[in-house]
């Protein structure tokens, strides 16, 4: 008989107990490894995708999309898609296109479920979308669409039966929210670049039409910046190119939202509008070949191939949400649905804004001779120039030398240049004179004729206030104020030259 002591049964009871330890970490571990494993293959499961169905796009010959939106039938007759209940309505093919890429083929994410008691549940009683398509080859695949999963998985959706519902991608519903107006086919966007319009008219059914005209040759005003513009006062006056451009921006952005329809009748020009329109716009403009409309290139004009256009609108009433207004285009028969907020800034024209504010632009080196005439005294400031031979400027343009005389005295040609280009840059209008007020009198306050290269101007100053403006009259047309400090300062400082 072997005798254990104490003290080693106990060593041998901790033994025991760390082997049994271990013994049950080995298979805890083992289990771990085992559901991971599992785990991994259920989602690599998941994540492969299902094919519902797959069709050659270019193979398809119809299609038949419903939606809350819109219910309509597609056929392909050489290559083009119509609509299958009104073949001459106008579908565009772009679109077309897009759906074809979302439904030609179907893929989903996951199996939902298997033979679903109740698919009310997925709103597949009442599908948001129906697609049915067939092929030339008689092939017919049809898709259900019912909600949007809360999970974010998808849209609820089932092929063909209704024993298997799965997860689609959300993106394949984007293309078949359009309504019938939105696949009509629309007139091109007309490419209007700002700084290439050259003539600008709104007829509004009240009030005056505006009008602005550019022609750098033949222009009234074409020593000015080219721009003629009708009416202002009833006159045509010089137009600012700048201003007129800003204004012309609005252009760019005309497009047609979406159709109303393609063929409108008497009753429709009515019904919308456009038998009395509120505005006609007529736009004149020409493209540039190859040109990428950087203003900053330095192309010369003269070298590219220009291509005139002429674009006219007529603009009826908004829509129901206030955001469009119903147009009609030249040359188009139907009616559609161009931005409010777009049309607003185009036809929001105020003449007087639209004036280059100064009644003469400065260009000295066209400058020949001004008469000034104040207080009873005229005096003459005469310019000359001379040809320096075998001198080329940068623009191989030729060089002269300048010879300024005030009275008969010379004058410091590039001191009296840089007076005459601030006094008359400064030199702007005002306002409109005010028929209420008052005027200190209509003797002459002083009169300026400027001689140039292009044209001769005459500048008459008249009592106004008698305190802050003086009445301008250019060319026999008094309109407008000036500063009186800054119009004294035009016959102070040129009479200073020296």
């Amino acid at each position: 008989m072997i005798i254990v002591s104490k003290k080693k049964k106990q060593t041998m009871t901790i033994v025991i107990l760390c082997v049994l330890l271990v013994a049950a970490g080995i298979g805890y571990y083992g289990a771990g490894v085992h559901q991971k494993k599992k785990a991994a293959k259920e989602a690599a499961q998941e994540d492969k995708e299902i094919t519902l169905y797959s069709l050659k796009a270019d193979d398809l010959v119809s299609m038949h999309v419903v939606s809350d939106k819109a219910d309509m039938t597609y056929t392909k007759e050489n290559g083009v898609w119509k609509d299958a209940k009104d073949n001459q309505y106008p579908i565009d093919q772009e679109k077309i296109n897009d759906i074809l890429d979302d439904v030609a083929e179907v893929k989903a994410s996951k199996l939902v479920v298997t033979d679903p008691e109740d698919i009310s549940q997925y709103q597949l009683d009442k599908p948001s979308y129906q697609i049915e398509l067939k092929d030339r080859a008689g092939t017919t695949k049809t898709l259900t669409i019912g909600m949007e999963s809360v999970a974010a998985e998808g849209y609820y959706a089932y092929c063909g039966n209704k024993n298997k519902i799965y997860a689609i991608p959300s993106n394949i519903t984007d293309s078949l929210s359009y309504t019938k107006q939105e696949m009509m086919e629309l007139p091109e966007q007309p490419d209007i670049n700002a700084s290439y319009v050259t003539a600008f008219k709104v007829t509004p059914s009240k009030g005056e039409t505006f009008e602005a005209v550019y022609n750098k040759n033949r222009a009234q005003y074409k020593d000015y910046e080219g721009w003629d513009i009708t009416p202002v006062y009833g006159k045509t006056m010089p137009g600012s190119a700048s201003v007129l451009q800003n204004q012309f921006s609005g252009l760019a952005s005309l497009s047609c939202k979406d159709g109303v329809t393609y063929k409108a009748t008497s009753s429709d020009k009515k019904k919308y509008g456009l038998d009395k329109p509120s505005y006609v716009v007529d736009v004149s403009y020409y493209t540039v070949e190859g040109d990428s409309t950087d203003q900053n290139t330095t192309t010369d004009e003269s070298k590219q191939k220009k291509t005139d256009h002429v674009y006219q609108f007529s603009v009826g009433k908004k829509d129901k949400s206030g955001d469009n207004y119903y147009v009609s285009i030249q040359g188009e028969k139907g009616i559609y649905r161009m931005s409010a907020e777009t049309i607003d800034g185009i036809v929001a024209v105020t003449p007087m804004n639209m004036l280059c504010n100064t009644p003469h632009k400065t260009n000295v080196d066209t400058l020949q001779e001004i008469t000034l005439t104040q207080n009873g005294k005229t005096h003459k400031i005469v310019m000359t120039k001379k040809e320096v031979k075998n001198a080329i400027s940068e623009d191989n343009s030729k060089v002269y030398d300048y010879y300024v005389k005030l009275d008969g005295k010379s004058v410091d040609q590039e001191t009296f240049r840089t007076t005459y280009q601030t006094v008359f840059g400064n030199l702007v209008y005002r306002r409109p004179i005010s028929d209420k007020q008052k005027v200190t009198g209509n003797k002459s306050v002083g009169m300026i004729t400027i001689k140039t290269d292009d044209r001769t101007l005459k500048l008459e100053f008249l009592p106004y206030d008698g305190v802050n403006f003086y009445r301008i009259k250019v060319d026999g047309q008094c309109h407008f104020l000036v500063d009186k400090n800054v119009a004294d300062k035009v016959f102070e400082k040129l009479l200073a030259s020296k």
